[in-house]
Formats: C-alpha cells, structure tokens, sequence
C-alpha cells in the first residue's frame, strides 16, 4: 500500500496520464448505459415462488393491464361513446397491443323471443342516451364488467389494454406511453377526466424521474461538496482533489455499467451520487496529514511520505470496512438491493484506486504549501474536540449516563419500526399517479393485482359444485374487506348460461348440472376463457384487483386468505397464491432479516480489525459500541417518527455503518501511534482527539451535507435515505469524540499497564494549556 502512494508521488506525471486515458476509453461507454425500471426488481430471490408466478402467467397469461380511465357525466351521450369507439379503434391498431376489453368488445350474451344474441354491449353505437342507459344497466348485472369496465353509477368507464411483452425492448415503456398518450389526446375534449395508468406509465414515469434527479442532485452534490471542503479545509486546491477523484470514480463506474449491461434502475440511480458523497472521505484524511506535513516545514515529496507513512495504513483498513458496508446489503434477497450493493462496492473499489494514484501525484505536482493562520491543532474543530474531552474527563459518569439514556430510549422506539417494500411510495403524495390510482380504486377497483390458483383434477372446473368452490371464495375474498374485486370462470360460466338461460332474467347464475357446462365450452371454445382456466380445466384462476399498498397489510391478507382455504374449502382442491403485488409484499419478510445480518457482518469485521490492530479484544468491543451507537438512535428515529424500512432506508443502517467506522480506524490507527510515542498514559487518547478532530469532523460534515443533497429526490425512500444518513453521519461524531474517550478512559488503567507497565498515569506528557482540567485521573468524577 505504502509503496503504491509512494509510487504514485514519484511518477505524477505518468499516474496522471494513464488515468486521463482510462477516463477517455469509460467515456466511449457511456452512451450504452440505459435506464430500466421494472417489477422483478423489487422481488424476492425466491425460486420457488417465482416458479409458482411464471406457471401462472404461462397458463393463464398475463395478469398486468393498462387502464385507460374515461370519466365524465354525460359519458353515455352517443357523441362520447362514437369518440370512445373510434379511440378504442386506434389503440387496437397499435402493433405493440395484443387485444383490449371494454364494453365495445365484451360481449352481451342474451336471448331474445328464442335468439340467441352475443355482440358487444356498445356496439354498434347506441343512437341515443335513453338506449345506452338500457344496455349500461344491462352491463352492470356482469360481474365480469362491474366496477372493471363500468362504475355503478355509470359515470366511468375503462378501456382494458393488454401488451404483447413478447418483444420487450429499450425504450418500449417510453414509446408506448407517447402513443397510448396520442391516442387518448382527442378524448380531452369531449371528457373531463382522460388517463391511462399501469406498469408500463408508471416504468415511464420512474425513468423520467432518475433522468430529473441526475441532472438535479449531481450538480448539487458537487458544488455542496466544493464549498463545504473549501470551506472547511480553508484551501482551494484541498475541495479540487475529491471533486476529481468523485468525477474520475462516475465516470469509470458507469461505464463498466454500461459495458456489463447493467441498467440504471430506481436504486442504483443514487450510484453516482454516492460516489461523490462517500468518495471524498479519504481524500480529506490524505490532504489533511500532507498539510500537517507541510506546517512542519517539510518539502511536498517529503510531506507525500510523511502522509503516506501516517495514512497507508488507515485509508486500505477504511476502504475495506467502507466496502463491506456496501457488500453486506448484498445479504438481502432482493434483487434490486443485491445489485445496488454490487455496483456501489466496484464503484468504491475504483475510487480507492483513483484516490491513492491521483492524490498523491495531484500533491506532488499542484499542491503549493500554505501558509495557515493558525496550526491544524488550533484548528477550530480541534479546539471544540478538546473541550468535549475535557468535559468527558471531567464528568465521565454524568456522560455514560446521557449516553445510556439516549440508547434507551431509542431502543424502546427501534421496536415499532414498520416495514414496507410498495412501488407507490417511489411517489409523492401530491404526484399525478397515486392520484390517478385512487381514482380508479374509488369508481372501480384497485389497479394492484393477485392470482389466486386452484387447483384440482383434469376437467375439474367442468362440475358444477367445483364452481361453487370458486364462488365461495370469491364471496369470501367480498367479505374481509381486503380486496375490491374478484373474477373467476364461475363467473364466466354464469354470464354465459344466464344470457342463454334467461329464467331467472336479471341475474347471473350456474347451471344445474355439469353436462350443460361441457356443452357451453364445446360450443364457444377455451380461447376466451383462457384468463380464468387451463386448457385441461385442472386450475382455475380468481383474479383479484386490490389497493393494499401497505405490504404488511396484504401479507395478512393472504395469509387469511389461505387460512380460510385450508379450513372450509374442498380438500381436494389445492389453493395458492402468487401475483406481482404479493411477491413485492414478501420482500418485507426479508428486508429486517437481510438488515440483521448486513449489521451482523459489519460489526463482527469492525471488532475483529480493531481487535487485531490493537491486540486487545477489549477495544475490539469499545469500535462495537461507538459504532452502534449512531445506528441505534438511526432505527429510534425511524420509529419515532413512523418512517417505515423500505428499499431505500434499509440501506442506510449498513451503509451508514460502513462509513462511519472510517472515523474509527483512524482514530484508533492514531492512538495506536501516539501509544508507543508518549510516555503519558492520557496524553495519546488527548492528542489522537486534537489531530484526527480536523479530518474527521471535516469528512463527517461533509458527508452530512453530500447526503442531504438527496433529499431533493422526487423519490420519497431516496430522500428519506439521504436525510438519515445525514443525520447518522453526525451522531456518528458523537460515537467517535464521546463514546470511545469515555470507554477507553474507563479502561485506561488496566490497557496502559498491559501495554506498557512502566508508563504513567498522570498527565505530565499533555500540552501545559490543559493541565488546568487534565491535573489527575483521580480528580475525575
């Protein structure tokens, strides 16, 4: 490592070099690198359950639609329903449409004087308001057209427009959207409210969201951290480095991106942001120990060895704690999580390699000494460590029990953090599309999705009392309150027999027996019921349309739901379920377990550096508990004020983690120094918080202020995620300059005498200033 930095400081010019011409080769990629958002993403690694779903599209098709919804009150005056028809028209003729359902294709089976008719409800126009008032009353008696193509009131109406996905390809989501977009347009004029949503809009809209959030936050973040570096660092060439290696970092990142084929997605959005935020923590520390060299009077090719001497060490211990942070979210099984975590580690990877090449070279070249007004150890940063030292020194048990009260507290608020993993919540509140879908959750029915499959034996859903099954479970699924609408074969086949059969005229209702059920399907065939059964008639799908956004809620559900098949449902019959809004929901029964384990790995490597670093497992513990402390007050915030663990805030604990122990290897890389340097058994431990405050305190604002530069998302979990690291990166001081002063001062008797039993325990070694608190230890509280 050392020779590395060392290598570098000798050879500016080439390291400069190769680096610009690397940089020029990443850029030839970056227009390869494409932004995709899709559902699988957010999905649990769960074979089986994806086995289960990819089953289920393959026998029953798809279960995602586009819902153009039409709302207006005089929506059935016959120029309306003309303009609608010659709409529905235009989108049917859309290469990439497979076929639409609305009330101009469902068909209207009935019998009239010993005729059988069967043409769509609106077709052919009806020629006035009074006939289309019949037939839409008619319509309402469908369960297969209520609150799906038609409100109770009829004053909504929804154009069902199923995608051929077969061809799915760059830029599909975008171009469908413009052109189911133009093909609504002249609705405008004639309906009050026109709009289509589905997966496809909302893909769209997230796209064009991370394309505003790039050109936004980047330039925010850079220009943050150029004032807060020149600011604090009080020079202008130290906020110049760590913009270059953060630029130097996104650029190369996005390019493996873009040559791997990886695509920008809601998460990995926040990459490049990341980088320039988390890439100039060490920058700082290098910058900070070169000036100390350089206040010492040494030369820059000296004050590049005295940093690297001082550093080497410090940076490849922080780089690879900073790493794991991020590879340990890779523990979560879900897949956009795993590929953020990925992505973000060979970002880092690059910047380490870009910082300890391009710093010391940078130095060597353009760094001319300067003249500060005051030495770093009167740095205003140091002054104010110094008295919280002192103040620690003074009244240590008062401290510990702040301390302890704090994590109390914080703790007993941890306990009610909710978790949640809903595509919606990537939106504000006040956002066009959770408007849009509360619209069609009101006047129809919620635009989310499940299957529910049953399953039997061949020619099973050809029985009468295997039907009633069906209805029995969609009159419970009616029942709890949970879901909007259900729709299944039984409903199908009464549709069918009530049109033919027009005894009871009014009504939808099964056949007596099961031999007229088999004659109906011979005659019309399985191609239209092929959304409710398979080709054997062996499975049977209920599919049900739902609004529950919060995914603890619709686990429940469903687990109620199968509850209730197990007990009073036909025990031939096997019941499952699956669907894209239940495989998203089962992300939460990950998301806390993928958290334990992510803090697990990271708190186990920190005791373990620092315990080997120190050859004492004592101070291996005192790194635990100063970095737990930031992480605990993190998860009492989130649950004091109900923010709940989501994809984007359960990266903020590991994360987090991974950064804030940097301040510790350094801190304890320092003391570790001073230890075997000062005589004094207090002096080390005052002199490590007076020389590391600087770099330190710098980094942590800094990082405080990069993160808070995500807070203008307009993804909601991207702003949470900014605004707690933020908030983390600043208790993270208090870990640092509190918590391991106390707990060392604690253990200052016994470590001393075990490391060295001939040194003193008085203060004699510290700076004359501070022997007026720093008299003796056993002057403390």
């Amino acid at each position: 490592m050392k020779w590395l930095i060392s290598t570098a400081a000798r050879y500016p010019w080439q390291v400069i070099v190769l680096l610009g011409l690397i940089t020029i080769v990443a850029l030839t990629r970056l227009p390869n690198l494409r932004i995709e958002i899709t559902a699988e993403g957010m999905w649990v690694n769960n074979p089986e359950a994806l086995a289960l779903y990819e089953q289920t599209i393959e026998t029953f098709g798809s279960e995602n639609v586009t819902v153009i919804y039409l709302q207006d009150e005089h929506l059935l005056a016959p120029n309306n329903l003309t303009e609608i028809a010659r709409v529905v028209r235009k989108i049917e003729a859309i290469p990439q449409v497979s076929h639409t359902s609305s009330l101009f294709s469902m068909r209207h089976l009935r019998t009239e004087s010993g005729y059988v008719y069967s043409n769509p409800y609106l077709k052919p126009v009806p020629e006035s308001r009074e006939a289309a008032r019949t037939l839409i009353d008619a319509a309402l008696m469908n369960p297969l057209v209520e609150r799906n193509l038609l409100s109770r009131d009829g004053t909504v109406m929804a154009i069902n427009v199923y995608l051929d996905l077969s061809e799915y390809q760059r830029g599909f989501d975008e171009s469908m959207t413009a052109e189911l977009d133009e093909a609504i347009a002249p609705l405008q004029q004639h309906l009050r409210t026109v709009f289509h949503l589905g997966d496809m809009s909302i893909r769209s809209s997230i796209s064009e969201q991370i394309r505003s959030d790039q050109k936004k936050i980047l330039p925010i973040a850079l220009l943050v951290l150029l004032l807060a570096l020149g600011f604090m660092l009080r020079y202008l060439n130290a906020a110049l480095i760590p913009l270059l290696t953060a630029g130097l970092s996104v650029t190369w990142t996005l390019s493996v991106m873009a040559a791997l084929a990886i695509p920008v997605n809601v998460i990995t959005s926040i990459v490049p942001a990341l980088l320039i935020i988390v890439g100039s923590t060490e920058d700082i520390h290098l910058i900070s120990e070169y000036q100390r060299g350089i206040d010492k009077g040494l030369r820059r090719m000296d004050a590049n060895h005295y940093m690297t001497n001082h550093m080497a060490t410090a940076v490849l211990l922080t780089f690879i704690t900073t790493c794991l942070g991020f590879l340990s979210i890779s523990l979560n099984r879900i897949d956009l999580l795993q590929q953020f975590a990925l992505i973000t580690a060979t970002g880092l990877l690059l910047n380490f390699i870009i910082t300890v090449t391009l710093v010391p070279a940078y130095l060597r070249l353009f760094a001319y000494p300067v003249v500060a007004r005051t030495t770093m150890d009167s740095h205003l940063f140091s002054v104010t460590s110094a008295h919280i030292f002192k103040l620690i020194f003074k009244y240590p048990l008062t401290s510990l029990l702040c301390l302890i009260m704090a994590l109390s507290i914080s703790g007993y608020w941890a306990t009610r953090i909710d978790i949640n993993n809903n595509v919606m919540d990537y939106f504000e509140p006040a956002s066009p599309l959770p408007y849009q879908a509360n619209l069609i959750k009101k006047h129809l029915a919620g635009i989310q999705t499940l299957a529910i499959v049953v399953s039997g034996e061949r020619d099973s859903f050809l029985q009468v009392d295997k039907l009633q099954q069906l209805i029995k479970l969609q009159r419970y699924l009616e029942s709890t309150g949970h879901f909007d609408k259900s729709f299944s074969f039984a409903d199908y086949i009464g549709v069918i027999h009530s049109g033919i059969n027009d005894e009871h005229s009014g009504r939808v209702y099964l056949p007596d027996n099961d031999e007229v059920i088999s004659s109906y399907m011979s005659l019309l065939g399985h191609t239209d019921a092929a959304t409710f059964v398979s080709e054997d008639y062996s499975q049977a799908r209920v599919f049900v349309r739902h609004s529950l956004n919060d995914s603890k809620r619709l686990n429940k559900a469903v687990a109620e739901v199968k509850r209730y098949a197990n007990i009073s449902m036909d025990p031939r019959l096997e019941v499952t379920v699956t669907g894209s809004s239940y495989l998203n929901s089962q992300a939460v029964d990950y998301m806390a377990t993928g958290q334990t384990r992510s803090l697990a790995l990271m708190l186990t490597v920190i005791f373990l550096l620092v315990s080997m670093l120190l050859t004492d497992i004592r101070i291996g513990l005192i790194a635990v508990m100063a970095n737990l402390f930031p992480i605990t007050i993190l998860f009492g915030v989130m649950g004091l004020f109900n923010i709940p663990l989501d994809t984007g805030t359960v990266m903020v604990a590991a994360i987090a983690l991974g950064i804030c122990v940097d301040h510790t290897m350094h801190f304890m890389v320092r003391y570790r120094r001073l230890t075997r340097e000062c005589k004094s058994e207090l002096s080390p431990l005052f002199k490590a918080v007076q020389q590391e405050s600087t770099p330190i305190i710098a980094t942590a604002l800094a990082l405080a202020m990069g993160f808070s530069t995500l807070s203008f998302s307009t993804f909601p979990p991207v702003a949470l995620f900014g605004l707690l690291s933020a908030m983390v990166m600043l208790l993270a001081l208090i870990g640092t300059f509190m918590v391991i002063p106390l707990m060392l001062l604690m253990l200052s008797a016994s470590l001393f005498r075990f490391t060295n039993p001939l040194r003193r325990r008085d203060t004699d070694a510290f700076p004359s200033q501070e022997n007026g608190y720093l008299t003796r230890v056993t002057g403390r509280q």
